[in-house]
């Protein structure tokens, strides 16, 4: 449900490992898909599918699947939700691949009855045209427990395509918000991932925020747990470090080719809605929940939603944002989180 460059990424690695996929597509995703879909992705890996080797159409092209991924964007979870409700099999299970959290309870609401897991995907795809996508980054999928997910990693093997089941699926939603709060930072740079990575001032501006989610988290009595073997604390540490070092103790997360963007930068190329306010958003509205700021966070959500007015990225270099992001920061040090030191 939802055939962005995650859905069609992941339903396209089932498609060719053999099983019977369906795309819930609109637009031009549908047209496209109806002359068959190109999944790439880091390594070498290349599939041609041919329109036979799945279905598509609007969501009733999902009414005989056990199990749905749902892969909208967060602001369209409610209305692909009430699509999707006509439609849904009885005993179907729905596993939320969604950035951002509470997007399981919103689906719980929405589909009554129904099993809703949730689940991540902790990895770059990027959409190279409407029926072709590239996973640029290594990674698997991780979901919670169930049957379905037992089912979906048994589908799975023979596409190659790693998804594996985790018992504390929420922690690592919160972990994986973490890792999120790049994809506006990648709007407001306007490079690609590895020279934004390349960059100190982009680095210190992303410690920066995950600093402000990590203090609010604690606040809250939260604890996230990594989406990789990376304890989450650890990051925001490894980012400040000079570039050399860091390009050394980060280089199993910096295997990434040359076209990694990130969703947010999709969506800006795209002309759809920044998804930042489920993103930094989140993290914003958590700090005021406990009496906290998260100026930083909400700096990011601004520059976002005025490069998406503007339908372009500022490009800021990475010197100039994180002048802003001190700034911001120096207006709340009763509640900010500590600022890192290169």
């Amino acid at each position: 449900m939802g055939a962005g460059a995650i859905g069609l990424y992941v339903g396209g690695m089932m498609a060719a490992g053999g099983a019977h996929v369906g795309f819930a597509a609109r637009g031009r995703t549908l047209d496209a898909l109806s002359r068959g879909l190109a999944v790439t992705r880091l390594g070498g890996f290349k599939a041609e599918l041919k329109p036979e080797s799945y279905s598509a159409g609007g969501a009733g092209a999902l009414e005989s699947c056990d199990i749905v991924l749902f892969c909208t964007k967060s602001g369209d979870t409610e209305a692909a939700a009430g699509e999707l409700a006509s439609v849904l099999a009885a005993e179907a299970t729905v596993i939320s691949l969604q950035n951002g959290v509470g997007n399981v309870e919103l689906l719980n609401a929405c589909l009554p009855g129904h099993r809703i897991v949730a689940g991540t995907v902790p990895f770059n795809v990027v959409r190279m045209s409407p029926n072709a996508v590239h996973c640029s980054m290594e990674g698997s999928v991780l979901v919670g427990p169930s049957q379905a997910s037992q089912r979906l990693v048994g589908s799975a093997q023979a596409s190659g395509l790693d998804i594996r089941i985790r018992d504390d699926i929420d922690a690592v939603l919160w972990g994986k918000l973490l890792l999120n709060l790049n994809n506006g930072l990648n709007v407001i740079s306007g490079v690609p991932l590895r020279r934004q990575f390349a960059d100190p001032g982009y680095r210190q501006v992303l410690a920066m925020a995950m600093q402000e989610l990590l203090a609010s988290l604690d606040a809250a009595g939260i604890e996230p747990a990594g989406a990789t073997r990376t304890n989450p604390r650890l990051i925001p540490k490894v980012l400040t470090l000079p570039t050399w070092l860091f390009r050394v103790v980060a280089r199993q997360q910096l295997r990434m080719d040359e076209t990694a963007r990130s969703s947010s930068w999709d969506d800006l190329m795209a002309g759809r809605k920044p998804e930042t306010a489920y993103l930094n958003g989140a993290v914003v509205r958590l700090a005021e929940d406990q009496g906290r700021a998260a100026p930083v966070n909400q700096l990011i959500c601004d520059l976002v939603d005025q490069a998406f007015a503007a339908k372009t990225s500022p490009h800021l270099a990475g010197a100039e944002l994180l002048a802003m992001a001190r700034a911001a920061a120096a207006d709340h040090p009763e509640t900010a989180a500590p600022l890192p030191h290169s």
